[in-house]
């Protein structure tokens, strides 16, 4: 069976399996043999009651049976008595210093975080000969973990973990939260365990009132008779990600697919297809907030461990709700590891990536961390969490809050009910950037006629280009989730039209129930017609064009070629500092700079004129900052059509 989350399902193995030669065994009569072959049949069956009395009938008679003390703590450790395992594999040491008993013990205490005592015992076993090279990296891994506990445990981090109620979670294990940017709603995976046949992951989607969270209830058009799970919600909304599997048009075990919101309902679910998913293990998804990537799990090949994080850019989100995808990267070995890497999470800022590993060091388990995104989109190293967040258990399927402040994640901290989700505040070590969120609406300058126009969104504060195309829904608007303090330029085309630029600094905190509101009021194509650029950027007292502007000089460029007949006037304009003579003359030049722009991209010389009008012809008041970069621009006016 696969699944959407990894869940861990156990594996019983005989970890020891008659170490003593056969002619240690002639010490033993053949009544006693038999009974260790019916207590070894027991176990392999998984009736741990009857292995535990055959065993204890055999120590009995002959307490110094080996294999039959070995075979016990095998028993224990199936049924999770860490104690009595110990116990016995203490009492194995008494009859054999072999290696692996030692590994045993080691791996024993540390599932119980007692990492003193787990890394005595992994001393020693590296201290034998012959050891394989694949068992002492695994041994030197322990080793780290329990080094990184140790400092962990004595520098524990704020935090007050609260279960969500029963509304929520039950004895089948929940994971996967995902909470709604205005946190009135709660999805997440539910693993059901009929009493007959496999387990089964639902989605299941609770609100929150002033009562508190409400029954939690399938979601019965998405859900299916088989494995589905591990979702995510675009920022704006409109696009619901999740991981489905064992289906009649998936391509590997696990598929990533996707549903649209058309304002009423959610689209029958699509399978991403076969640039996105593989023919191995696809999972996980999360979905960054400028819809430009698709974040996830998967051991396909080309991978450095088992899972890895990958990542696929969404190069065009098309009106008919269509995905036009980028080859998935491994995003690297900062992140990704020999070990395993899920549970990816990248929060609205688009900055603050989250995850969970086996590998990296930790507490045990999977613990969580965190890696910043740096202004060149390269991941910093990661950081766990810290303890408590993390735990000898495994900790998994963290999202957080769009205000950065709350957190929701699955953990095993309660036996009797598996996986629960908890939340919990964030500490500020560990916080994302706070986010803001901007809605736009687009109509025509005349008429006010709604516009389904294109945007493009390019960020102006980081050191690569990024751009994103995003098309207004049936009203005419889009909702974006953008980090704070950040520089971006927002260009908005459709045909007949003038396209539309302006410089949007992100200062002011608005909520998703209240966002900043942009009106854009789009200029049909007609002689006369005049719209202005803010994102031609040039040196200071230079006409040298700045490469920032690359993206708007080619926005005007794809307009010139869609419109082959206008002839345009490009002119020049600067703010009133300096003299006036100087500020003319700059105007001008900065105006030939973008003619000989476009003359080198392909544009005829012919259609273009270009003039300088220096601080003659301001729009805003110069006795403000914002006013002077409001007069600082070029200007784009139709000549001939």
């Amino acid at each position: 069976m696969n699944q959407p989350f990894p869940y861990k399902t156990k594996i019983f193995t005989t970890f020891f399996f008659v170490f003593m030669s056969l002619c240690a065994w002639t010490q033993y009569s053949s009544k006693t043999l038999q009974q260790f072959d019916k207590a070894l049949h027991y176990y392999k069956i998984q009736e741990f009651e009857n292995a535990v009395l055959t065993i204890e009938k055999i120590l009995k008679k002959n307490p110094d049976f080996l294999d039959a003390i070995l075979l016990l703590a095998d028993v224990y450790n199936g049924t999770g008595e860490t104690a009595l395992e110990i116990k016995n594999l203490e009492t194995a040491l008494r009859y054999s210093n072999n290696s692996l008993i030692y590994l045993r013990l080691g791996k024993a205490y540390f599932s119980i975080a007692e990492y003193e005592n787990a890394r005595i015992h992994f001393g020693t076993y590296l201290g034998f000969q012959n050891i394989s090279e694949e068992r002492q990296n695994e041994v030197e891994r322990y080793i780290l973990h329990c080094e990184f506990a140790f400092e962990a445990l004595k520098n524990p981090v704020d935090f007050n973990a609260e279960r969500l109620p029963e509304t929520i979670n039950t004895i089948n294990d929940e994971y996967w939260p995902s909470i709604s940017l205005d946190g009135s709603k709660l999805v997440f995976t539910r693993l059901l365990k009929p009493d007959r046949g496999l387990p089964n992951e639902d989605f299941f989607i609770s609100e929150f009132d002033s009562s508190g969270w409400k029954q939690a209830n399938p979601i019965i058009e998405v859900n299916t008779p088989e494995n589905e799970g591990a979702q995510a919600l675009s920022a704006d909304g409109r696009l619901l990600f999740f991981t489905a599997c064992n289906r009649p048009d998936g391509r590997g075990s696990c598929d990533i697919y996707y549903s649209v919101f058309n304002g009423r309902f959610w689209s029958k679910p699509i399978n991403a297809g076969i640039i996105l998913n593989s023919i191995s293990w696809d999972a996980q998804p999360s979905v960054s907030s400028d819809n430009r990537f698709l974040y996830f799990s998967s051991n396909r090949d080309g991978g450095m461990g088992n899972k890895d994080i990958w990542r696929a850019e969404i190069l065009e989100i098309m009106q008919n709700g269509k995905i036009r995808w980028g080859i998935p990267e491994n995003i690297g070995e900062d992140i990704n590891t020999t070990g395993d890497e899920i549970s990816p999470f990248i929060h609205p800022d688009n900055k603050s990536f989250y995850f969970a590993s086996d590998f990296h060091p930790g507490m045990g388990g999977f613990d969580l961390f965190l890696s910043r995104i740096n202004s060149k989109g390269n991941f910093n190293i990661p950081e766990n969490l810290g303890f408590p967040i993390n735990t000898v258990k495994n900790e998994q399927g963290l999202n957080i809050s769009s205000d950065g402040l709350s957190a929701y994640y699955a953990s095993e901290r309660n036996p009797d009910t598996g996986l629960d989700i908890y939340t919990f505040p964030l500490h500020e070590e560990i916080r994302p950037e706070p986010v803001t969120y901007l809605k736009a609406r687009i109509s025509d300058a005349e008429t006010e006629q709604i516009i389904q126009a294109e945007i493009e969104l390019v960020n102006l504060s980081s050191d690569i280009a990024i751009q994103r195309m995003i098309h207004a829904d049936k009203n005419g608007e889009i909702l974006l989730c953008l980090p704070l303090n950040a520089n971006y330029a927002f260009n908005v085309s459709h045909e007949g039209y003038l396209f539309y630029s302006e410089s949007i600094q992100l200062e002011k905190k608005s909520t998703i129930e209240n966002p900043g509101l942009v009106e854009i009021r789009l200029n049909k194509i007609d002689i006369g017609a005049e719209m202005n650029l803010y994102n031609i950027y040039f040196e200071t007292d230079s006409f040298r064009i700045l490469p920032v502007s690359e993206p708007e000089l080619k926005k005007l460029v794809v307009f010139l070629k869609n419109n082959p007949k206008i002839e345009i006037e490009i002119q020049g304009h600067t703010d009133n500092t300096g003299r006036s003579e100087n500020n003319m003359i700059l105007s001008e030049n900065r105006a030939k700079s973008v003619a000989d722009y476009l003359i080198k991209n392909g544009i005829q010389d012919n259609r273009l004129q270009f003039k300088g009008f220096g601080e003659t012809k301001p729009v805003a008041s110069n006795n403000s900052e914002e006013g002077k970069m409001l007069n600082r621009r070029t200007t784009i006016k139709i000549a001939k059509n």
